[in-house]
């Protein structure tokens, strides 16, 4: 790859980009939100000049901040680098001298840069990078060099493919390692209790009505002191369709899960497209369907603890 010199000189928005932008808004019903989206939006775009400046190649439409459904439940500001991963793009107003950058986005990102927006909105000039964060907020002074951003972006290890569970040779009897029957850690009252909605009674655990269900414990949250019941259930509804369940819940029955812990189910290119946390709650349950062959992934956090879970019909 051809790599630059430091570009560090304010990046003229283009107007497709600010049209983008203003498009977005329209999604938001609140006007702090559209707000955020329209900066995010912007920031990205900056960033996104500027990688193509230095010969990166970016995808903005597999970019979380490029979806109007994420834009709404998150402040998000990524742009994904094809193979690489996330670069969280965040926004400084011309007088801050700070970056805010929310815990939500403190994962899943290979850096974090800062992108000081002029007053007309027209202009972007980027201040520096961060490889990692874990504070809202960050003084500006603490950023590293945009000298060194290139050569740091460049070591990024590619991410190595996770190995993936095979549902339908669990419907044949088969474990993956890790992965249990729920009697093997549960007592058989409480395991029927992580079913699917459909009763069982008193059938047996596995094999009912050709659908399996399995287990597997997760250590999550500091010092790993939290063992999390990872739950999913597979039930053929044709030869070609699944229905599919996903249950989290406390190792121990009747114990609420940590605040915080958040649930995400991404599709085959790692988007998310289920989300949620745990808040005063027993149990976090998805449930939906996939075709033989299609795969997903689990992604379970906690404390800035992260754990993924992979997965092929």
């Amino acid at each position: 790859m051809n790599i630059k010199s430091d570009i560090s000189q304010p990046i003229t928005i283009p107007l497709m980009s600010r049209l983008k932008a203003e498009q977005f808004c329209r999604y938001q019903s609140q006007g702090s939100k559209a707000k955020q989206v329209y900066l995010n939006t912007l920031a990205v775009s900056v960033a996104n000049s500027y990688l193509n400046l230095l010969g990166w190649a970016t995808n903005l439409e597999d970019s979380d901040s490029w979806n109007p459904v994420f834009q709404t439940m998150m402040d998000i500001a990524d742009l994904q680098i094809p193979s690489y991963g996330k670069l969280e793009c965040r926004v400084v107003l011309n007088h801050q001298d700070t970056v805010i950058i929310p815990p939500e986005v403190w994962y899943e990102r290979i850096g974090y840069v800062a992108i000081r927006l002029n007053e007309s909105l027209s202009q972007g000039t980027l201040l520096g990078f961060i490889p990692e964060v874990k504070q809202v907020e960050l003084p500006l002074g603490q950023l590293e060099s945009l000298v060194k951003f290139p050569a740091y972006l460049s070591q990024q290890k590619r991410a190595s493919p996770v190995q993936s569970a095979s549902l339908s040779n669990w419907l044949s009897g088969k474990l993956d390692r890790g992965w249990h029957r729920l009697d093997e850690l549960f007592s058989p009252p409480a395991a029927l209790n992580f079913r699917s909605p459909q009763k069982v009674s008193s059938k047996a655990i596995d094999n009912l009505s050709g659908e399996v269900s399995r287990v597997k414990l997760v250590k999550l949250g500091e010092d790993l002191s939290h063992d999390i019941a990872l739950v999913l259930n597979i039930k053929p509804e044709s030869n070609e369709e699944f229905n599919i369940s996903i249950t989290v819940c406390h190792d121990r029955e009747h114990h609420r899960l940590p605040e915080g812990l958040e649930l995400i189910i991404l599709d085959e290119v790692q988007r998310p497209v289920m989300i949620a946390q745990a808040q005063q709650t027993e149990t976090i349950e998805f449930y939906f369907s996939g075709k033989l062959g299609e795969s997903f992934s689990v992604e379970l956090s906690l404390d800035e603890q992260i754990k993924v879970e992979s997965f092929i019909i």
